[in-house]
């Protein structure tokens, strides 16, 4: 059995040096996030055509942690309990930690005619 932990930390407030000097964040919170996980799997995809491709889970039935890294801007849908094919726009980073509602299916497109690398991480708590 593997722990899933998910710490750190965001914020978003003046940046220093543009303007009257640098105040304390007007927003901020600490997260700290985790789960024993069943199964996992991580994948690396070389998006070459610009028609969907879906992620294979492997081992995993279930994702209850899903995170996708890119170089490029993708469009991720990911079907669950909640809804099928739900489109989300992904430049860089998406992490989604979805502790009832297991996602079910992923996939991925890329920007046409841009060959986009895209990594991906999925983890199935334990029941």
């Amino acid at each position: 059995m593997d722990l899933f932990k998910l710490d750190g930390s965001w914020s978003a407030g003046q940046a220093c040096g543009l303007g009257d000097g640098c105040g304390a964040p007007i927003w901020e919170a600490c997260f700290c996030e985790s789960m024993y996980l069943a199964q996992k799997e991580s994948s690396t995809y070389t998006l070459t055509v610009d028609s969907a491709v879906a992620v294979a889970f492997a081992g995993v039935t279930n994702a209850n942690v899903v995170i996708i890294t890119t170089n490029q801007k993708i469009k991720v849908r990911i079907t669950s309990a909640d809804g099928a094919v739900q489109s989300i726009p992904v430049d860089g980073l998406l992490i989604i930690v979805s502790k009832t509602v297991p996602i079910t299916a992923i996939d991925l497109t890329r920007v046409p005619a841009t060959e986009t690398r895209v990594r991906v991480f999925l983890g199935e708590k334990t029941p």
